[in-house]
């Protein structure tokens, strides 16, 4: 049954796809590595590994030790500080949380967890709340269209979640528990096993709140309810290695999550159909990611082949319950040539097939996509190339063709210049194809076109990077209210999903990082160093000119963000803090309520205090210190200020 909390989500799903695409283009087999940080990267899904100073791409690694290191309770909060996202929750934790990557749409933002690719198909998205920090190894994001990579969806950019792996080498464990406001509580423990050529993981978490009312009191739908929305989330993940011989591994990893939510809405029941706002909403999802994977190699070859599984199955609503349920298989096999010094060749092929039931309409079935990648980069003296193109043909919407080309120019041993240029598509949901009085099955997907220039930079131990980029979407996927634009049928006599409209999403992201008193004119304090591992200083902005070919700003977009974090030591305590600023959002005419927040942490090691726990921390955090009023989107609330106080414990 269509209740209102389900045309309720299809209709922020289409606001947010006003947006449809965003930015610039990557190389031919990397995305995640920060260009800040001269490491090695590990490629998302099945692409060969590439060293940050020959990356093309605008892209964002986040370890665990920088996760553990930020003041943030949720996935969607670290990547808003870390990568410069933005970010869309209807309330407060557990409820439905959407990520615009350079202004696109959530739909237009492909996420994958070790390497599987997740979310709803009916909705055309993933639901950030789903899963929790706590067993998350890194996050790389790759801030640009993906499309010649992997497919549809990928126009504003990817999200690879890789979840916790064995311990190098023994037998190690781990564990968490803390207690906050709003009788918050979160629970963790760990076991890692190397054993031989034997690599094994098991770990489980539990998170709950009682939450706040997630809708404001006159809010213009009437669904405020003053109960407390909360939530609960459980988390299992396992993952174990095997290396037969030298040069081959074969991993497997699986991830399961259920999250169940409380919420505001109302229901038209018969006979009367008068809408109820005073019934208990909640929603139960289990979402699901396994995949099977073997690498090896031989001289100038490299291989890899591929299985893996996602399933997203939701439940909600009051006394009418509708559930919707996506699974996916997906398959994969990869060559990887090195021919010569700084040059070399990918061949791939996927294949991904896509199923979705539900109590409100019937689908065709089986949606079956097959794509083959051909990538290629190479090395010409000071000169970086990077070329990929992919071709996928679909069952439902046709064939596609998409590319990327990227240059990086070194113009010496602290200098780089980037150019980007590369074409995307999105897929229409299941949705848009096939709800009852709204899908259309002849929908056409979007397609974008985009550039990007960037430079980076060092001076001394400090680095900053800035990316010009503009993105630019045909075919727009949108409701359009007149029938006239919809097929000749009594069913759409209020209108229907429709290509329309164009949109343009261009912008500037400034990033720099320093070491305490690396910066010319800001002085070092005493006894106060960065973390380990950590940057003293991170200082981010984010400019989004996302408009319609109306000239409309599209909703939830702040026009400017800025954000910083710092991390150092004082007195034996690791301190971190990260402070948020967005301009002015606006969602149907109204202006949201404050965009500007400031979270605090604390950590300190128990061994300095207490002989015997040098295995031990204690951490303290403010969330929302200055107690502001947030309104994350139109007509719903976060919380105010939140204290949280836990203990860790990690050993042999």
């Amino acid at each position: 049954m269509f209740t209102p909390r389900a045309c309720h989500q299809a209709a922020l799903t289409l606001a947010a796809a006003c947006g449809a695409a965003a930015s610039p283009c990557a190389l031919a087999q990397s995305t995640p590595q920060s260009p800040l940080v001269d490491q090695t990267v590990v490629t998302v899904s099945s692409r060969l590994p590439l060293a940050a100073d020959r990356l093309a791409a605008d892209a964002v690694v986040i370890t665990r030790e920088q996760l553990a290191a930020l003041p943030a309770d949720n996935l969607a909060d670290a990547l808003q500080a870390l990568a410069g996202v933005q970010v869309s929750r209807t309330g407060g934790p557990g409820q439905p949380t959407s990520v615009f990557i350079r202004g696109a749409s959530a739909s237009n933002t492909l996420v994958l967890i070790d390497g599987v690719r997740v979310g709803s198909a009916t909705l055309g998205q993933f639901d950030f709340a789903n899963i929790g920090l706590a067993g998350i190894e890194r996050i790389e994001v790759l801030r640009g269209p993906g499309a010649s990579l992997h497919g549809a969806d990928a126009v504003g950019g990817v999200v690879l979640v890789t979840t916790r792996q064995a311990a190098p080498a023994g037998l190690r464990h781990r564990a968490s528990a803390s207690l906050g406001s709003s009788s918050s509580s979160e629970v963790s423990a760990a076991t890692h096993l190397a054993q031989g050529t034997w690599d094994v993981q098991l770990q489980g978490a539990h998170q709950a709140s009682t939450g706040i009312s997630a809708v404001r009191p006159g809010d213009r739908f009437g669904n405020y309810n003053p109960d407390a929305d909360g939530y609960r989330r459980q988390t299992l993940q396992a993952s174990g290695a095997w290396r037969p011989v030298a040069g081959h591994r074969i991993e497997a990893t699986l991830l399961q999550a259920r999250l169940f939510s409380r919420y505001d809405a109302s229901e038209f029941a018969p006979p009367d159909f008068s809408p109820n706002p005073r019934l208990d909403f909640s929603t139960r999802t289990d979402t699901t990611a396994s995949h099977l994977r073997y690498e090896g190699g031989a001289g100038a070859l490299t291989w890899r082949a591929r299985m893996g599984r996602g399933e997203e199955d939701s439940t909600s609503g009051g006394q009418l319950l509708d559930r919707y349920r996506t699974e996916r298989q997906e398959a994969g096999a990869q060559l990887g040539w090195t021919f010569a010094r700084g040059h070399a060749l990918v061949a791939a092929w996927d294949q991904l097939d896509e199923r979705v039931s539900t109590n409100n309409y019937s689908t065709p079935g089986t949606r079956e996509n097959q794509a083959q990648t051909l990538a290629y980069t190479g090395q010409f003296g000071a000169v970086q190339v990077q070329l990929d193109g992919r071709e996928d043909r679909n069952s439902v919407y046709g064939n596609h063709r998409t590319g990327r080309s990227g240059m990086r120019w070194a113009l010496g041993p602290d200098t780089a210049l980037r150019l980007l240029a590369a074409t995307t598509f999105r897929a229409p949901s299941f949705n848009e194809l096939y709800f009852p009085g709204f899908g259309v099955p002849t929908l056409k997907p979007e397609s974008g076109r985009s550039l990007e220039a960037g430079v980076l930079h060092k001076v001394g131990t400090a680095q900053w990077q800035a990316s010009l980029w503009r993105n630019r979407v045909r075919d727009l996927i949108a409701y359009a209210a007149d029938p006239a634009l919809c097929p000749k049928s009594s069913a759409y006599a209020f209108g229907c999903a429709a290509n329309i409209g164009q949109a343009e999403l261009k912008g500037l992201t400034v990033e720099a990082q320093w070491p305490q008193g690396a910066m010319p004119g800001v002085p070092g304090v005493p006894g106060v160093s960065g973390a380990r591992g950590v940057p003293t200083w991170r200082v981010g902005y984010d400019g989004v000119d996302a408009r319609d070919d109306k000239g409309q700003t599209l909703p939830r977009r702040a026009r400017h963000q800025w954000r910083v974090q710092s991390q150092h030591t004082l007195a034996g305590w690791q301190l971190a803090s990260a402070w948020l600023w967005q301009s002015q959002r606006r969602e149907g005419g109204v202006a949201l309520r404050d965009g500007t927040r400031l979270d605090l942490q604390a950590v300190r090691p128990l061994g300095p205090w207490m002989p015997g726990m040098h295995d031990w921390s204690l951490r303290l955090a403010v969330l929302n210190a200055l107690d502001r009023d947030i309104e994350p989107a139109r007509d719903y609330q976060a919380p105010r200020r939140q204290f949280t106080v836990g203990l860790r414990w990690e050993g042999r």
